[in-house]
C-alpha cells in the first residue's frame, strides 16, 4: 500500500464487510467508483479550518483477526467501518440464523473495542418474488433496530433495489452513499485524534533512556502518510518537518556534550554515499534501514529529504527543494564532522555533488516561467557546490595534473567508486548523477569534461541573477585549472575578467594578486610587453 500513496487521489479506508458476500459482490463495483464522486466537508479539531475531502473505500471480507488488537497504532491499514449486509425479509430466517450472524459479528467488533458498524438491508424485487412468506420493509428494519441499535438509529439503512433504475432506487442509493461517508469520516476523524494524542505521548517520552527515534519516525511518518493520501501536503510536509526539527536539535545537543543514546546509532561508519535519490516517490531501501534501526545519518537525511521533495513538488513550490536542498547539504557535512563520523576521504564530496546534480535534474522540469528567476537563485549555488566538491574530487584522484594520477590516487578512486550506489535501474538511467561520477572519475580527459562544463553553468547562472563576483570568482578558478594543466591561453581570459571586476571595486590585494597570476600567464604565452 505504501508504494502506490503518490498516486491515491484521497483517503483508502479499509472497510470489512459481513453477512451476505455474493450481495456485496453485485454492489462492490459500483459502490467503489460513486463513493468518491462528492466531497465531504471534514472538520478538525484544535481550530484548525475546515476543509472539503474526497472518500476512497478499499472493502475486505470481515475476519476477526483482521480486527487491531488494543493497543495498534496503524492508521493506513485500520478498518474504520464495518458493514454487515443482507437482504432477508422472512421472519423465520431472521429469527433462525441471519439474527445470530449479526449477533455473533457484533460481540466480534465490542471484543476488540470497535464501535463502528452499519447493518445495510437491501430490498430486492427479484429475491422478494421468490420467497413464499415475507414480512413487510419495515417490520424486519424494526426488529433490527430492536435487537441491536436501541439508540443508534443512523446505524441502519434500507437499500431500495440498488440494481435497478428507477427513481426510487436512485434516491435511496444517494442517501446510503451520503450515510457511508458521514460514518466513514466520523470513524476517521476520531481514530485520528487519537492517534494524534499517542503520537504526543510517545514524543513526550524522548527523555526515556529507552526511547527509539527510529520508532517515533515511523508513527509520525503513517500520520504523514494520511494526509498526503487525503491531499493535504502541507499538513503531510508538517510532519516531515517536525521530526526534521527534533532529529537536528538532538544531533546539535549530541555534539555539544549532551549525548543521546539512540543518537550513536547514527554514528557508525558510514559505507555508502550514493548521494539524494529523488526519482522515488517513497525510497523503500533507505526506509527499511530507518525502520529497522540501521540508518546512518547520510540514510535518514536522505530518506527525510525526498519525502520533503515529494510533497514541494505536489504543493508546486520546486524552488523551495532547492533552496532546501542546500541548507540540508551543508547542514549535514557539518553533522557528520559534529558527530566524528568515520568516512573514507572524498566520500562526503561524491555525496554532495550527486546530491547536488540530482536536485536540479529532478526540479528542473517543474519550474514553470514565473519560478524559473526564484529557481535560478538557489540553482546557481547547487551548481557551484557541486562543481566544488567535483573540483576535491579531482585534487583527490590526482585527475588535475598534467602527469596523470598516482598508484595511490588510482586506488582512492576505486575506494569511492565502491561507495556508489549499483542499483540496476538508477545505473541504467543515462542521466543518473552516480553515472556521471563515475564517467568524471574514470579518466582525466573525462574529468576535464565534466568539469568545465558545470563550472561554463555555474557562471552562466551567476551571470544571470546578476551575481557577476561569484562568476568572476569561478573563472579565477578555472585560469588556475587551465595553468595546472599546462594551458596558459584559456586561463588569459579569465583572469582579465577578473581584473577588470577588482578593479571596478577596488580591490587593492586582490589585484595585485591577479596581476601576478596574469603576468605568470602572459610570460608562459610569451606575451612580455602586454603586461599591465
Amino acid at each position: 500500500m505504501l508504494l502506490s500513496l503518490c498516486n491515491v487521489c484521497a483517503l483508502m479506508f479499509l472497510d470489512t464487510d459481513a453477512g451476505d458476500s455474493s450481495l456485496f459482490s453485485s454492489l462492490q463495483p459500483t459502490l467503489v467508483q460513486q463513493l468518491p464522486k462528492e466531497s465531504v466537508e471534514w472538520r478538525r479539531s484544535y481550530g484548525r479550518p475546515p476543509k472539503m475531502i474526497n472518500l476512497e473505500a478499499n472493502f475486505i471480507s470481515f475476519k476477526e483477526e483482521l480486527l487491531p488488537k488494543e493497543g495498534s497504532k496503524a492508521l493506513l491499514t485500520f478498518p474504520f467501518l464495518h458493514i454487515f449486509w443482507t437482504d432477508c425479509y422472512d421472519s423465520e430466517m431472521y429469527k433462525t440464523s441471519t439474527k445470530e450472524e449479526i449477533l455473533r459479528w457484533q460481540n466480534a467488533l465490542r471484543g476488540r473495542g470497535s464501535s463502528d458498524w452499519l447493518i445495510v438491508l437491501v430490498e430486492v424485487e427479484s429475491r422478494r418474488k421468490s420467497k413464499p412468506i415475507v414480512l413487510p420493509r419495515m417490520a424486519i428494519v424494526d426488529k433490527i433496530r430492536n435487537d441491536f441499535c436501541n439508540k443508534q438509529n443512523d446505524r441502519v439503512v434500507v437499500l431500495n433495489d440498488p440494481l435497478r433504475e428507477s427513481a426510487r432506487a436512485q434516491e435511496s442509493w444517494q442517501a446510503f452513499l451520503s450515510r457511508l461517508r458521514l460514518l466513514l469520516l466520523a470513524s476517521f476523524t476520531r481514530n485520528l485524534g487519537h492517534f494524534e494524542d499517542d503520537m504526543r505521548a510517545l514524543r513526550e517520552r524522548r527523555t526515556n533512556p529507552n526511547w527509539s527515534f527510529a520508532h517515533y519516525f515511523m508513527v509520525q511518518e503513517e500520520l504523514a502518510f494520511v494526509f498526503e493520501m487525503l491531499k493535504q501536503y502541507e499538513d503531510a510536509l508538517v510532519q516531515y518537518d517536525e521530526l526534521d526539527a527534533l532529529f537536528t536539535q538532538y544531533i546539535v545537543n549530541h555534539g555539544a556534550g549532551d549525548p543521546t543514546e539512540w543518537v550513536s546509532s547514527f554514528c557508525h561508519p558510514v559505507c555508502h554515499w550514493t548521494g539524494l535519490a529523488l526519482w522515488r516517490p517513497i525510497d523503500m531501501v533507505r526506509r527499511e534501514l530507518v525502520q529497522k534501526g540501521c540508518a546512518s545519518l547520510l540514510d535518514l537525511r536522505s530518506y527525510l529529504f525526498s519525502r520533503q521533495c515529494t510533497l514541494l513538488l505536489f504543493l508546486q513550490r520546486p524552488w523551495e527543494v532547492a533552496q532546501r536542498a542546500l541548507e540540508l547539504l551543508h547542514n549535514s557535512v557539518q553533522e557528520l564532522h559534529l558527530l566524528e563520523i568515520p568516512l573514507p576521504l572524498g566520500a562526503v564530496d561524491c555525496w554532495v555533488y550527486i546530491s547536488c546534480l540530482e536536485v536540479l535534474q529532478r526540479i528542473e522540469s517543474f519550474c514553470d516561467n514565473n519560478q524559473n528567476d526564484m529557481f535560478a537563485v538557489y540553482a546557481a549555488g547547487l551548481r557551484a557546490y557541486a562543481r566544488e566538491k567535483l573540483h576535491g574530487l579531482g585534487n583527490l584522484c590526482g585527475l588535475m595534473s598534467c602527469k596523470g594520477p598516482t598508484s595511490e590516487e588510482l586506488n582512492r578512486t576505486v575506494d569511492l567508486l565502491a561507495g556508489l550506489s549499483n542499483d540496476t535501474e538508477m545505473v541504467n538511467n543515462l542521466n543518473n548523477p552516480s553515472k556521471r561520477l563515475r564517467e568524471a572519475l574514470s579518466s582525466t580527459e573525462a574529468f576535464e569534461k565534466h568539469y568545465l562544463e558545470l563550472s561554463e553553468v555555474a557562471m552562466g547562472t551567476y551571470k544571470h541573477i546578476g551575481r557577476l563576483r561569484s562568476a568572476r570568482l569561478i573563472g579565477k578558478e578555472l585560469a588556475d585549472f587551465h595553468m595546472r594543466k599546462c594551458e596558459p591561453r584559456k586561463a588569459e581570459g579569465y583572469l582579465i575578467d577578473a581584473l577588470k571586476t577588482y578593479r571596478a571595486e577596488s580591490w587593492s590585494l586582490l589585484i595585485s594578486h591577479t596581476r601576478r597570476q596574469l603576468a605568470a600567464c602572459q610570460s608562459q604565452l610569451g606575451n612580455v610587453q602586454t603586461y599591465p
